[in-house]
């Protein structure tokens, strides 16, 4: 058997204020040491507790924790709302309808049905009806119908006319340049913004300005624009329009247009002249838009005219889709 250690007497001394020794602690040169590792030890199996219990639940499941730092100022933080696909830029969305005779698509309260194609015309038709829709939705809002072919290759597009709808009409298109394309298999009725335009390059003339001339039925208007950094902006529009004397409205179009240049001659920041051809007449119009009152530039009706620092883009855009030939 072991022999109980004796236990060592504790005297307390008596004197008032004197201090009393109750025992001794052996204490050894690494003893701070052990403290330390213990503490280390400790607060590991406490940071590491919660992935013991996630991996004892599934194993697969831990994920690496990345540190809040703060974002940086080239790239700043986003918040996450739980849904990534959300927070993601959408694209364009189009929907493409085979082109039959009886295709309908409703649209903002129209409807566009008795779709047909004549490749021989080289003609689209089709009618347009409002049924509830808001009758300046084509006037304020810029709506394209896209050609495509079944391998979903872009042919061509028309600007949908801006007239203000409170009737069923019919209109018809010459898609030849489409139809010189490829196929048309299918069509899309979209809406574009003007940043959706591409660019367009230009020539520059004499006088540093950029020039774009767009042409259709023997009407030509030649735009110039001012240079700001590769950016287009409008001030200058040029129209001339050619008659000839075989055609049946010779003599009205000659004293309507002979009206106009007065009328136009007499307006500050314009010149208007009708000139006699071998074949008939010419009407050209220049307008100078850094001129020109905006009061007085509303007397110019029609899709070939644009307000002041129109981009150049746009004009080449739409009146491309619209049956121009622009360059």
């Amino acid at each position: 058997m072991f022999k109980r250690k004796k236990k060592e007497p504790i005297v307390i001394n008596k004197e008032p204020l004197a201090t009393t020794t109750i025992g001794i602690i052996n204490t050894k040169e690494n003893g701070p040491i052990f403290a330390i590792i213990g503490i280390l030890l400790f607060l590991g199996c406490i940071i590491a507790l919660p992935y013991i219990n996630e991996w004892i639940n599934d194993p697969s499941s831990i994920i690496p924790s990345t540190p809040n730092t703060p974002p940086s100022e080239e790239e700043p933080a986003v918040p996450d709302d739980g849904n990534d696909e959300e927070n993601e830029e959408p694209g364009e969305e189009t929907s493409n309808y085979p082109l039959t005779a009886d295709l309908t698509i409703d649209i903002e309260g129209y409807t566009f049905n008795n779709f047909v194609l004549d490749e021989t015309a080289k003609t689209l038709s089709f009618t347009l009806t409002n049924n509830t829709g808001d009758t300046n939705l084509f006037a304020e809002n810029n709506y394209y119908l896209e050609m495509y072919t079944t391998d979903s290759l872009l042919l061509g597009r028309i600007r949908l006319t801006t007239d203000v709808y409170t009737a069923p009409q019919n209109y018809s298109y010459d898609v030849t340049s489409a139809l010189n394309n490829g196929t048309i298999s299918t069509i899309a009725i979209v809406t574009k913004e003007d940043e959706d335009y591409p660019p367009v390059e230009l020539s520059i003339d004499e006088n540093d300005r950029a020039v774009l001339t767009c042409q259709k039925n023997g009407e030509e208007t030649t735009y110039y624009f001012n240079d700001e950094n590769r950016t287009f902006k409008l001030i200058q529009i040029d129209n001339r329009r050619s008659f000839l004397s075989t055609d049946p409205s010779y003599s009205n179009y000659l004293t309507e247009y002979t009206t106009l240049a007065e009328t136009y001659s007499a307006i500050n920041g314009v010149t208007a002249s009708l000139n006699p051809t071998t074949s008939g007449f010419s009407f050209m119009t220049s307008i100078d838009l850094n001129t020109i009152t905006t009061s007085s530039y509303r007397n110019f009706t029609g899709e070939i005219y644009y307000p002041k620092d129109t981009e150049a883009r746009v004009i080449h855009f739409e009146l491309t889709a619209s049956g121009y030939t622009c360059e």
